[in-house]
């Protein structure tokens, strides 16, 4: 037998002391942290159920289930507050503003100062964590946080800061960081492998139903503009979202124009089942000026290139998406997907590359490229409780068809030079390129769970991956006179097809404040791959077995601890396979390799959490990789006696990185004053080779921010001093080294005056230090806003100058195999805007 117990506000009731009494037997529990209880071997159909919370009524009821099967779900049992006159008594205390729970954070809005008219960004910015870029870009502990739910379901958005800017915290009961390890996690309890990070926002739990509405219109100098618009409806059955922003602002580099807009619906037409609808739609167009120096390492020396280019793009994509879910009863759930989506892209650019050091040698390309990707998507997962008590039966099947048709248009102005400098020839290669590509993935896996015990189980669980992929390209070149000509020995049709069985066994035991998953996992797969006609057929077989565990414990004041195991057998891609050239650079030609075998990586993970008034986060890992299949780099000479990279694929041992992530956070005087401090560390060894001869390069990379805050009802100041180091070294030669160091300075105020008054700031300083010559940027970036509200702050008008200082470029730092790559991108100039913001709200009666 086993019930739920929570309060009239809906509020889950923790530790509550229940007592099942049948004739002369008495039985006792607590509920958990989500407010069930539970009894087992209740011998007697007919008894009385008791529960106890200080503070609140006693509740007690009969219950009679004379034709009950083995297992027995109460009602939900709801408690009211006692409502006995006392003398005044004065309690302080501080309610913990983090807590956490199994796999989610939880953040209670309330425990944090924000003043009116606050965002959902505002309170994001404040969570110990979280960190909130001036992109408004969300990380958590190193990941970029990409999904969002409303109340459980999922909010469909292409960007995060679509919702977070615009979602007034007055709604927000609750900020979730959920680790989603899937539905199969969350019907049997047994997690595998690394979570995907989902930010949960749960609204206000006692308001009957909501109607809110914001608008933003603004305008500024140089064509500036910005617009957006968001409306909610929230009711206990019914929710409804329509969102819609345009701008070119939203993007600190290039001239970015997006617009976007989407409708998000869930409606719970019962008790059993729910549906939810999302519709999204939108276009990017962008125009990027950029400045980059390429330095390849080679065995007979570096190849150095600048670079400049300018970039055009444009991108269309929609997404709708339908899901059902059907619940009878507690521990029956079946839940049905579909999702349409598409991307459509130009991208037109003009690249100029000098490259020197090895060589000399000028190349001018021009390109269009033209994509298209269609993506189908169906699923299904359903779970069943047994009529025996925790004997659960959960099935899955999914799959997934997705086109990709690329047409590339491009022409290869070359010009090669004497060892005296003096030029030797011209070329010119116009060619067409075109890629099709179709995959179909389909999965299916079936578990079934045996409890041994009340905290004891075992776990059978099977899953079967298929994917195929149909690979054609197409390569014709244009001569002088216009006359195309295909070329067969760059042209192919490549068929791919990859089954992976999954059959696992495990244990689970599940006590107090420990909870342990062992097992072993047998992975047979087989990969398939051809040219058309069956030409250069590959046959890869693996038979893996490999361990299972993961290991959690509940230490005392919201602390927990766990480590986990996961093995993964990773198959070549279809590009890393196909032996015929592939020349979207004609300079860098990539050249398959059908004899590749599978990869198996090895990963482990160690997790610390302590949440409370301070919190703690850790987060260690540990990657091994058998088999990996790694760039095998070759210079090849042309008829002009110069050299181009080549780039094939080949199998390797000894490729490992670690990774070390910590987040901390001090609250003084409740809120008043704030300290985080947030630090990550990763250490990889690469494997590759240089014409066939194994080389090593390493590459370390150390973050540490220091951020504090005070909020205070006039003013909120923010500071942080950021600093990375990024060492790359290559065993080819001792001078092989690059150390990038980056330190970032930001600064931002608000302060209130005259009660509907404020004036803000914003200041960066970004110092640079080990790039080449190149490439010189130390920006300074200063933003300043002023603003003043009108009929009772439901009208915002605003004053905003942005990069005061009309700095011009930032700098950044991208690593691949042999090739170091540092960019150089044109910021948005200085402007200026003027906006007027509008917000409605009616928040209609508390709940009885």
């Amino acid at each position: 037998m086993s019930g739920t117990i929570r309060d009239t506000t809906g509020q889950e009731m923790i530790g509550a002391n229940v007592w099942l009494m049948a004739g002369r037997d008495t039985m006792h529990t607590i509920s958990n942290e989500t407010g069930r209880f539970s009894f087992q071997q209740v011998r007697q159909s007919i008894f009385t159920i008791r529960v106890s919370v200080l503070g609140y009524e006693t509740w007690y009821r009969e219950f009679s289930f004379r034709e009950a099967g083995a297992q027995i779900d109460l009602p939900l049992i709801k408690l009211t507050m006692k409502t006995n006159e006392l003398k005044e008594v004065v309690v302080k205390g501080r309610l913990s503003p983090v807590i956490i729970k199994e796999d989610t954070i939880e953040y209670r809005a309330d425990q944090y100062r924000l003043r009116q008219n606050a965002v959902a960004e505002d309170l994001l910015k404040r969570l110990p964590g979280m960190q909130v870029d001036m992109e408004g870009n969300v990380q958590t502990m190193g990941k970029k946080i990409t999904k969002v739910r409303i109340n459980g379901k999922d909010f469909m958005i292409d960007d995060i800061k679509t919702l977070t800017r615009l979602l007034p915290v007055d709604l927000i009961d609750k900020i979730q960081l959920i680790d989603d390890y899937g539905d199969l996690a969350r019907a049997t309890g047994r997690k595998v492998g690394e979570p995907e990070k989902i930010l949960n926002i749960e609204t206000k739990a006692d308001l009957e139903k909501v109607y809110q509405v914001q608008a933003l219109a603004g305008t500024g100098n140089d064509g500036r503009y910005n617009a957006a618009a968001l409306a909610n409806f929230f009711s206990e059955k019914q929710q409804l979202s329509i969102n819609g922003n345009t701008n070119n602002t939203s993007a600190q580099v290039g001239n970015t124009v997006a617009s976007i807009g989407n409708i998000n619906y869930r409606g719970n037409y019962s008790k059993a089942f729910s549906l939810n609808l999302g519709i999204l739609g939108g276009r990017t167009t962008s125009e990027l000026e950029s400045l980059s120096t390429v330095k390849t390492v080679t065995t007979d020396g570096t190849l150095s290139s600048v670079n400049t280019s300018n970039n055009s793009s444009r991108t269309e994509n929609y997404n709708i998406n339908i899901g059902t879910e059907y619940k009878p009863k507690e521990g029956d759930m079946l839940n049905f997907n579909f999702n349409v989506s598409g991307n459509k892209s130009t991208n037109n650019s003009f690249t100029s590359a000098i490259q020197s050091g090895l060589q000399r040698k000028d190349q001018i390309t021009a390109s269009s490229n033209i994509s298209n990707t269609p993506v189908y998507m169906v699923g299904m997962f359903g779970t069943h409780r047994l009529s025996d008590l925790g004997r659960i039966v959960s099935v899955g099947i999914y799959a997934n068809s997705t086109s990709n048709n690329n047409l590339q248009d491009g022409i290869d102005s070359l010009r090669y030079y004497n060892p005296d400098s003096t030029v030797a020839k011209d070329s010119v290669l116009h060619q067409l390129l075109d890629k099709r590509n179709k995959t179909l993935t389909a999965n299916g896996q079936i578990s079934y769970v045996e409890p041994l015990d009340s905290v004891n189980s075992l776990e059978f669980r099977y899953s079967l991956n298929y994917n195929r992929t149909d690979n054609i390209q197409d390569t014709r070149w244009i001569n002088a006179d216009g006359k195309i000509n295909r070329i067969d020995s760059l042209s192919n049709s490549y068929i791919y097809t990859q089954i992976q069985h999954q059959i696992e066994l495990n244990y689970r035991r599940a006590k107090n404040k420990w909870d342990m998953n062992f097992g072993m996992r047998l992975v047979p797969a087989s990969l398939n791959s051809s040219m058309a006609g069956g030409i250069n057929r590959a046959v890869v077989k693996s038979n893996k077995l490999v361990p299972v565990f993961r290991i959690q414990y509940k230490l005392p004041r919201q602390a927990m601890v766990s480590l986990a195991y996961a093995g993964n057998v990773m198959f070549p891609t279809y590009q890393q396979l196909q032996p015929v050239p592939d020349l979207t650079n004609a300079q860098f030609p990539v050249i398959g390799n059908p004899d590749l075998r599978p990869a198996f990586a090895h990963a482990l993970f160690f997790n610390y959490r302590n949440a409370g008034l301070n919190t703690l986060f850790l987060h260690l890992s540990a990657n091994y990789t058998q088999d990996k299949v790694v760039t095998n780099v070759s210079l090849v000479r042309d008829s002009f006696n110069t050299v181009k990279q080549e780039t094939r694929f080949l199998n390797t041992n000894g490729d490992y990185n670690f990774r070390f992530i910590y987040g901390w956070s001090y609250r003084i005087d409740d809120g008043k004053y704030n300290l985080f401090m947030d630090g990550n560390a990763s250490y990889n060894n690469n494997i590759l080779y240089m014409d066939n001869v194994r080389k090593t390069g390493q590459n370390l990379v150390v973050n540490q921010t220091v951020r504090a805050n005070m909020l205070r009802e006039w003013m909120e100041l923010t500071g942080s001093v950021a600093y990375t180091y990024n060492r790359n070294v290559y065993v080819l030669q001792e001078n092989n080294i690059t150390n990038i160091s980056t330190w970032n300075f930001n600064l931002n105020s608000k302060i209130y005056f005259l009660k509907t008054f404020s004036i803000a700031g914003d200041l960066t300083k970004q110092l640079n230090t080990g790039f080449s010559g190149a490439l010189t940027a130390n920006p300074l970036l200063v933003n300043g806003t002023i603003e003043k509200l009108f009929f009772k702050r439901k009208l915002t008008c605003r004053l905003q100058g942005f990069n005061l200082l009309d700095e011009t470029s930032r700098l950044s730092q991208t690593i691949t195999g042999n090739t170091v790559v540092e960019n150089q991108n044109r910021l948005l100039g200085r402007y200026f805007m003027f906006s007027l913001q509008c917000d409605l709200r009616l928040f209609k009666g508390l709940k009885p």
